[in-house]
């Protein structure tokens, strides 16, 4: 019923063209644990806290920090400690999951990650809600990994057909060609 109707959030208005329907995993709030992963100049930050969902709070002071430099892996070492505040049981599902989900985001060329909250129940991880920022200037280098995937404008715009062409020339050229009108 809202599919493609003028929505307001704050001062922007824009229409919803995709909406996400996913089953609901049953669990209890102690059970949700929140893990980021977000890149720098001088490389990757992965953040753990073994609490996680909408009351989570400031997670920056509150969560295990782990701090990759460019071009390195975390070790297993490097992963039981960040992962040391959950129970000994999701430590041995989250530390391979971890590692996996951290060599995903930079072969995939992410530039930020957060999972909010992250669930692991009946010894499952449950991802429940996702934020990802991929890097478009590699588009050229992932696109066969990535698939068919579209740039959308921002929320609130719609993109213009001169827009929509360079982007399309973009992704025949190994050049970085953007255009943005403003």
């Amino acid at each position: 019923e809202r599919m493609l109707k003028p929505l307001k959030i704050g001062s922007t208005e824009g229409k919803l063209s995709t909406f996400l329907v996913e089953p609901c995993v049953d669990h209890s709030q102690d059970e949700e644990m929140y893990l980021s992963v977000y890149s720098s100049r001088e490389g990757d930050t992965i953040l753990f806290h073994h609490e996680g969902g909408v009351d989570v709070g400031d997670v920056d002071s509150k969560a295990k920090k782990l701090d990759i430099p460019a071009g390195s892996q975390p070790s297993l070492d490097d992963l039981k400690e960040l992962v040391s505040g959950a129970s000994p049981d999701q430590q041995s599902v989250l530390m391979p999951f971890v590692g996996a989900l951290y060599q995903v985001y930079v072969d995939l060329f992410f530039t930020y990650l957060e999972i909010n909250p992250l669930v692991i129940h009946s010894g499952k991880v449950h991802i429940l809600d996702l934020a990802a920022k991929l890097d478009a200037t590699a588009e050229y280098l992932c696109k066969a990994k990535w698939g068919d995937i579209e740039f959308p404008p921002p929320f609130g715009r719609d993109a213009y057909p001169e827009e929509a062409y360079i982007a399309e020339m973009d992704a025949k050229s190994g050049a970085s060609l953007k255009l943005t009108i403003l």
